[in-house]
């Protein structure tokens, strides 16, 4: 039987943890024998229900407090890292990384001369120097990078071991769609699911929702509302979104945003 060991640090509800979800159902489905490392209460806790997943979970959470981030952070990567060698004498066995963060288990699975495959979700490189310098190990350290966009690989100064594979929508969501391409169009609705990150471009779809009152903006942020809000006014968009939570989508302009 096929072994994988999937390291992902925070389990949440973002869009990195639910492609993985996607990821392992698929392999847990074809028979592999998979061992995953998390955190727990997050999406990826609905795939305890199958018999061929172990999953190993630790304590971690974010701090408004960067520095305790960074400690917190530092102290998975050690604890994961020395985790990794449980698997030292096991043959065949595949290092799953899952987004730039686990750089700890990386560091052990090459040590250990298993296979390291790293699923490079964000673009390290409008991020800053930390998520930049993970990147630098990345691309020394796996043996297959799988990139989610050619333009998000054509970022990455290694070439070789690089594969594409975009992001796919979950079956049981995509079964309910039954698109017509007349009403879309009538409809003249623009969609978008994001976290909230600035460089997600969250600031330039509100400012695009404004410039183009012809059009309906329906934006969904995967955060708090407390978080949303301070955001908004920090920003100065506030009042382009009518002041934040909204259920009404018969404005036909303006951004309207849902948590």
């Amino acid at each position: 039987m096929k072994h994988i060991v999937c390291f992902h640090l925070f389990n949440d509800y973002s869009g990195s943890p639910k492609v993985l979800k996607m990821v392992l159902e698929g392999m847990l489905r074809k028979g592999y024998r998979i061992d995953l490392i998390s955190s727990k209460g997050g999406v990826l806790d609905e795939l305890l229900s199958y018999e061929n997943l172990h999953k190993h979970t630790y304590p971690y959470r974010f701090s408004n407090n960067p520095v305790m981030t960074m400690l917190r952070y530092c102290a998975v990567q050690l604890y994961t890292f020395l985790l990794a060698f449980c698997w030292l004498f096991q043959k065949d066995v595949v290092f799953y990384i899952n987004t730039l963060l686990p750089v700890g288990p990386a560091l052990a699975g090459r040590l250990m001369g298993k296979r390291v495959v790293y699923h490079y979700h964000e673009n390290a490189f409008v991020k800053g120097a930390f998520y930049t310098t993970l990147a630098f190990f990345m691309q020394k350290l796996a043996h297959e990078i799988i990139c989610v966009s050619a333009y998000q690989a054509s970022f990455l100064q290694r070439k070789k071991g690089v594969t594409v594979i975009p992001n796919a929508l979950p079956k049981e969501f995509t079964d309910r769609l039954h698109p017509n391409p007349e009403t879309a169009f009538e409809r003249k609705t623009v969609l978008m699911l994001s976290s909230l990150k600035e460089y997600k471009g969250t600031r330039e779809f509100i400012e695009l929702a404004e410039k183009l009152p012809q059009y309906k903006f329906v934006l969904v942020i995967n955060d708090t509302e407390e978080n949303i809000n301070n955001y908004l006014v920090a920003s100065k968009l506030h009042d382009l979104t009518g002041g934040g939570k909204s259920d009404d989508l018969s404005t036909p302009s303006g951004c309207h945003l849902f948590l």
